[in-house]
């Protein structure tokens, strides 16, 4: 009984001081962006699908994996595209505060470079 009143206020402590997990988040938090924006870098790459009709049977699914040793994404094709600096380390995915921000930030950047090319290359796409 004693041990386990004493592992209740060991753990209630770190809680309360805020150590418990000390900054990490969960890893699928950055999972999600990664799979969110992945496709995407594939896509912009030229890493994915060589056919429109292939692309489009498979639900715009170009990324495969993701390799944190080298810190890439896994595209359908050939190529590898590089994730953010601070998002891998010692061969892991590092979804830390800092992690996050950096995949955040490439989302963004994602979405403005897709948003630029479809906004020049596609007339019916809207401008805003």
């Amino acid at each position: 009984m004693q041990l386990v009143v004493f592992a209740v206020v060991l753990i209630l402590s770190s809680f309360l001081s805020g150590g418990f997990l000390s900054g990490a988040e969960f890893p699928g938090e950055c999972l999600d962006i990664i799979e969110d924006h992945g496709n995407i870098s594939c896509a912009l790459e030229g890493s994915g699908f060589k056919s429109l009709k292939a692309w489009r049977t498979t639900k715009h699914k170009e990324l495969v994996n993701v390799d944190p040793i080298w810190c890439t994404l896994v595209c359908s094709g050939n190529g590898r595209p590089k994730l953010p600096n601070g998002v891998c380390s010692n061969n892991d995915l590092n979804c830390t505060p800092s992690g996050k921000e950096s995949l955040l930030n490439w989302a963004q950047r994602l979405r403005k470079i897709l948003h630029g090319v479809l906004t020049d290359w596609c007339p019916c796409y809207p401008k805003k």
